[in-house]
């Protein structure tokens, strides 16, 4: 027996904080919130504010923030929220390892989950930053029986940081289990060794019958991607890779401008936003989709906790290949040969950045993949 589940889209930033604000300023019982960036600014303290409301009326909230994704949130707004009964939790590694540094330096909760009254759910990319109000973004509403692995997941990520089992006992003993064979949540956390959402984006190269998109803000892919993608275009399956032309971190921008070539070489399209795309997911033919908070890069796979959404209804997939469609009619479509022609200057930013990356981050590549791509 199938569970129903509605959702709603929201293609932009500035559409989902409007419509968790509404969410929120409705709840009647509970108001549950993991998220990466949430600061105190002019966008945060609308938040901030009727979270504070809620509570003093009785609700329960909880937040989960990343201690670094959020370390710009004042210590007085923290503290402020906690005087008027918000139980605020960050997420931070607290010991400094002798081994491990740099787990310990880049492990986040990335995930942006939000649950009100435990009946209606959010999750996408979706973070809380002034900046990012004009950014293009995907960030799902949904309703129903599955809204409860978005609970289960918070109690265990609120238990991790510090909260006490039994104020997250009664979320634990929720019957989770989805018997919706047509939705699924990928749920990825630090301390596994392999990723789920990596796993998906393989299975969609794998499994696709003609086409393939995947759109990420951050594009720095393993061997056993850059493999199941080599794979799926000699069966020939069409591959675009949606990216924006500058993302917010230049590190980021310049690492995977280091694989374009490469992708130009197997025959991948690229197309590069004008404007800041945040993002993340695939979709696959016209079958199923993903999305969520894991990017297409290392950092997502293996060092991050993640929180994705896996769809088949086919409205919903329609509905958001359309917004994926107009991304990429708004972009540009890379051109190989003026590629080719690029700026010695830049060809250089881009192999210092892709050295430093692959340092930061431990990355070991297939030499034999490198070595074609460099052909």
């Amino acid at each position: 027996m199938n569970q129903k589940s509605n959702y709603q889209i929201y293609d932009t930033t500035k559409s989902a904080w409007e419509a968790m604000i509404t969410a929120i300023a409705n709840a009647k019982k509970s108001i549950y919130w993991e998220v990466y960036i949430l600061i105190d600014d002019e966008i945060g303290n609308r938040f901030f504010e009727i979270l504070e409301k809620k509570s003093q009326e009785g609700l329960e909230v909880k937040l989960v923030l990343d201690y670094w994704g959020s370390f710009w949130l004042s210590k007085k707004k923290i503290q402020e929220l906690r005087t008027n009964g918000v139980d605020v939790r960050l997420f931070q590694q607290k010991k400094i390892p002798i081994r491990g540094l740099k787990d310990w330096l880049f492990r986040r909760t990335h995930r942006k989950i939000l649950v009100v009254d435990e009946e209606i759910g959010f999750i996408g990319g979706v973070n809380v930053l002034k900046t990012m109000e004009d950014w293009n973004d995907i960030h799902l509403q949904v309703t129903g029986k599955v809204v409860n692995s978005l609970l289960r997941s918070f109690a265990r990520s609120y238990i991790i940081c510090g909260g006490k089992r039994k104020a997250v006992r009664k979320l634990l003993k929720i019957d989770y289990k989805n018997e919706n064979e047509k939705v699924d949540f990928i749920f990825d956390e630090a301390k596994e060794k392999k990723s789920k959402a990596r796993h998906k984006y393989i299975e969609a190269l794998k499994n696709a019958q003609r086409k393939v998109v995947f759109f990420s803000p951050y594009y720095f892919p393993d061997k056993y991607f850059l493999r199941a993608l080599w794979t799926a275009r000699k069966k020939g399956i069409k591959i675009d890779l949606l990216i924006p032309f500058r993302s917010d971190i230049r590190m980021a921008t310049y690492a995977a401008y280091a694989w374009f070539g490469l992708m130009n070489k197997m025959g991948v399209n690229i197309y590069l936003t004008k404007k800041m795309m945040h993002g993340k997911g695939v979709v696959v033919d016209d079958d199923w989709l993903m999305v969520g908070s894991s990017n297409l890069d290392h950092l997502s796979f293996h060092r991050n906790y993640e929180a994705n959404i896996q769809v088949k209804e086919k409205k919903v997939v329609k509905k958001i290949k359309k917004i994926i469609d107009r991304w990429k009619k708004e972009a540009i479509k890379l051109d190989e040969d003026r590629w080719q022609k690029r700026s010695l200057w830049r060809k250089w930013r881009e192999k210092i950045y892709h050295k430093v990356y692959t340092f930061l981050f431990n990355i070991k590549h297939d030499h034999k993949i490198d070595k074609y791509g460099n052909k």
